[in-house]
């Protein structure tokens, strides 16, 4: 079978300075002469792709994930020939269209009505065609009311409603998708991702850039390129899991903030030293899955004494892949309270606590440490940032919630037909 898109050998140079645009400007640099390394780059070059290989055949959905700045854009640019390579070869079969930049192509001060028209064209419509499906693009985009303003007073929601509306009737044989949907409403993405289904159904290829993981899992095949370097191309669930390890191993955060009360001399007058993470077996971990045991081992010294001392521990869900608000609630929060309410603290020592059957949603949390006296409402000693766990997936998981539950499905009722 012949791909629909295909790129053999592609790399693509870009440059961190500006095009000279005068005579003397080109001059000027003819004199200097290039001084360019081993790699055969200038010094302000740098290769945005190299050597990446990969094809998409009619029916299948490639998910693109990576860091920021990875070359996942460039990939669609190259397809949409708004670039052209400087190595290798970029072919596509019949017509190419979607949205890889939100609102491009549209007039902020032509209405709805005409940048349908506008849009329409540079999608490789015919006036004919953009006629026929006028209707069809306004219902799609639930706009019918808002066609005849401006579309600079529009929101970011409503552009996307209206981009993508018209990339959808546009028909095309390879459908490009950059982050655009992440604007959009709940209700608008699942029309899309409906929509996207039935065109590989109906044989077209559509090929997705997106840091939600929830869209690139629903792929056939994902394509994993870290500093334009392809680092794993395959089943979208393994290549998935292969991008958030990376992320999770490139990570690496400093303390964030340390505030104590002093003692005379300066010094805290106790502090948490550090707080070992460990399973319910006591050894070390860096990740848990669903339903873990974990304990926790805090190092303290205390300068001065600490009467009634009471230790706190608080995970932050930390990870930009998931992100969660809860401003005024914590998920994870262990607190001593009354534990040692006899004790007087001096000197140095540890303080364990086993947490049983962690249930936490999935992704990367970061721990912020608090030492108490006597009644547990002003800290003397707050750590931000001590230690990082991952909290993984269940083997049972489909890679969709980030809360698992366990399930038991049966079937109670069948009536064969």
């Amino acid at each position: 079978m012949t791909a629909a898109a295909e790129f053999i050998s592609v790399s693509k140079r870009f440059s961190r300075r500006a095009k000279v645009r005068t005579l003397a400007g080109l001059a000027g640099q003819w004199l200097r002469g290039p001084k360019r390394g081993p790699d055969g780059l200038l010094p302000h070059e740098f290769m945005a792709l190299q050597d990446v290989s990969f094809a998409v055949q009619p029916g299948e959905s490639l998910g693109i994930v990576g860091p920021n700045g990875s070359g996942k854009s460039t990939i669609l640019k190259l397809l949409f020939r708004i670039l052209r390579p400087d190595r290798g070869q970029v072919v596509t079969k019949g017509r190419v269209g979607g949205l890889i930049e939100l609102g491009a192509g549209f007039h902020p001060y032509l209405s709805g009505r005409e940048n349908v028209s506008i849009n329409g064209a540079i999608l490789g419509m015919s006036r004919a065609d953009i006629r026929r499906q006028y209707e069809a693009i306004v219902e799609f985009s639930g706009l019918a009311e808002f066609m005849d303003m401006p579309v600079k007073d529009y929101s970011s929601g409503m552009y996307a409603r209206l981009a993508f509306a018209i990339a959808a009737h546009a028909n095309p044989d390879v459908l490009l998708v950059d982050e655009v949907l992440a604007v959009g409403d709940a209700g608008f993405q699942l029309k899309c991702y409906d929509w996207m289904a039935r065109m590989r159904t109906s044989g077209r290829a559509v090929i997705t850039v997106s840091h939600d993981m929830y869209a690139m899992a629903a792929s056939t095949r994902c394509l994993f390129i870290k500093s334009g370097q392809v680092k794993a191309h395959g089943d979208a669930r393994q290549v998935i899991e292969a991008y958030l390890t990376d992320l999770s191993r490139d990570r690496h955060d400093p303390v964030l903030e340390t505030n104590f009360i002093k003692t005379a001399d300066g010094v805290p007058r106790a502090e948490i030293k550090s707080v070992e993470l460990l399973d319910g077996l006591g050894r070390p971990v860096t990740s848990i899955g669903h339903g873990a045991n974990l304990m926790l081992r805090f190092h303290y010294h205390a300068a001065e004494q600490v009467h009634s001392p009471i230790f706190a521990l608080t995970l932050f869900h930390d990870d930009p892949r998931y992100p969660l608000n809860l401003p005024r609630h914590y998920l994870f929060h262990v607190f001593s309270g009354p534990a040692f309410a006899d004790q007087t603290l001096k000197g140095s020592g540890t303080v364990e606590v086993l947490v049983e059957d962690v249930r936490l949603p999935v992704g990367c949390y970061r721990a912020k440490t608090y030492l108490f006296e006597r009644d547990g409402v002003s800290p003397i000693f707050v750590q931000d940032g001590v230690a990082r766990l991952e909290v993984d997936r269940p083997d049972w998981s489909d890679g969709r919630p980030l809360l698992e539950h366990r399930q038991r499905w049966t079937i109670t009722s069948h009536v064969s037909t």
